[in-house]
């Protein structure tokens, strides 16, 4: 419909202009942060530039709910305050059908976020670590596209992916003699950190011979090793950072080792309610601009977007953190900020409703 495609244009423009405007901010300050490691190394020039754009699509997801809202409440108000709401109405488009076109532009940019989160902010976070990492001379190691490559000893290591715990996967480790002859070779698919070293599972082991090649395969295997903690910070991945697939892969291997899982948990179902929270964010924005009319002030919405925002970001690691103590099922801590805006809402634009 003509008026779904009007709002959605006028809400992904202001969306668009409020998030390069956060992320903007949000860059800045890391280039205050990251300063000082200027002219350190490799950090110079194009790398920490490449380093500080790495950061931008973790930055934009992390921002959207406050720029989802912000940026509906000025284009609303923009159309209030240009008679244009008073149109719509006059014309027969009642709050419920304006809350409809709004929820649609929301669930565009939902899935948007959810496919950048999903598909971009892994890769240039870890990208990002890496830049930083090497450029800075953190140990001595290969960064490949896969994973790093290290050596310690006699022994050269891959390591595919760590996650927070010191787990890992895609483990290899290849020793060699003296004379740079390759003795055996592991492969596992996972590693837990056991002793100051590592208990591999799954692992296919070579023994190479001088005539013939021994394969063998264990379900565990101790490596003593002890790995560059400078090294290995540089593949780390934060579960907010990864993929709903590999999350809940992840959580499933936490599981079969009895570890706990209660933040792994929360960040996939935080994640899974990223719809959720910006088609609450866009609809909240309504209830403020309906009844304005044209009194609408865009320094007021601007201030008041921003406090709504503020409140959104307290009540969220407030009560979060209060399931965690509670230990709440996470699917139900996870939602609870989103579910409190959620009924406020509700309330207000029935309360516009009845005023219209």
């Amino acid at each position: 419909m003509i008026v779904d495609r009007y709002l959605a244009g006028h809400i992904h423009r202001s969306t668009l202009t409020v998030l390069l405007t956060l992320v903007s901010l949000s860059l800045f300050f890391t280039l205050v942060q990251q300063i000082d490691n200027l002219g350190k190394g490799d950090f110079t020039g194009w790398r920490f530039v490449e380093y500080l754009l790495l950061r931008v699509p973790g930055s934009a997801v992390q921002y959207m709910p406050l720029a989802v809202l912000i940026g509906s409440m000025l284009s609303l108000g923009a159309l209030a305050a240009n008679s244009e709401l008073i149109a719509l109405h006059a014309a027969g488009v009642s709050l419920r059908r304006l809350a409809w076109s709004v929820g649609l532009s929301a669930m565009v940019m939902a899935i948007l976020t959810l496919l950048v989160s999903d598909f971009v902010t892994p890769w240039s976070e870890t990208r990002a670590r890496e830049i930083k990492s090497s450029s800075l001379g953190k140990g001595s190691g290969l960064l490949s596209r896969r994973g790093l490559w290290m050596k310690e000893g006699n022994h050269v290591i891959f390591v595919g992916r760590l996650f927070p715990d010191g787990s890992a996967r895609q483990i290899e480790i290849h020793q060699f003699d003296d004379s740079g002859r390759m003795l055996m070779a592991l492969k596992a698919k996972t590693a837990l950190p056991k002793d100051g070293g590592w208990l591999l599972k799954s692992v296919q082991q070579s023994v190479f011979e001088t005539d013939r090649v021994l394969r063998q395969t264990h379900s565990d295997w101790y490596y003593r090793g002890g790995l560059s903690e400078d090294l290995l910070s540089s593949l780390v991945i934060d579960p907010g950072q990864m993929s709903l697939m590999d999350l809940a892969g992840y959580i499933r291997f936490l599981e079969d080792n009895a570890i706990d899982t209660s933040v792994e948990s929360l960040a996939f179902w935080r994640k899974l309610y990223v719809p959720v929270t910006l088609l609450v964010m866009a609809l909240l924005a309504l209830p403020f601009v309906s009844g304005s009319r044209r009194q609408g002030n865009v320094g007021q919405r601007l201030v008041m977007g921003i406090l709504l925002g503020l409140v959104f970001v307290m009540l969220d690691k407030l009560l979060i953190q209060l399931g965690l103590q509670w230990r709440l099922p996470a699917a139900l801590n996870a939602l609870m900020p989103t579910a409190l805006f959620a009924l406020l809402t509700i309330y207000m634009l029935r309360r516009s409703e009845r005023l219209h």
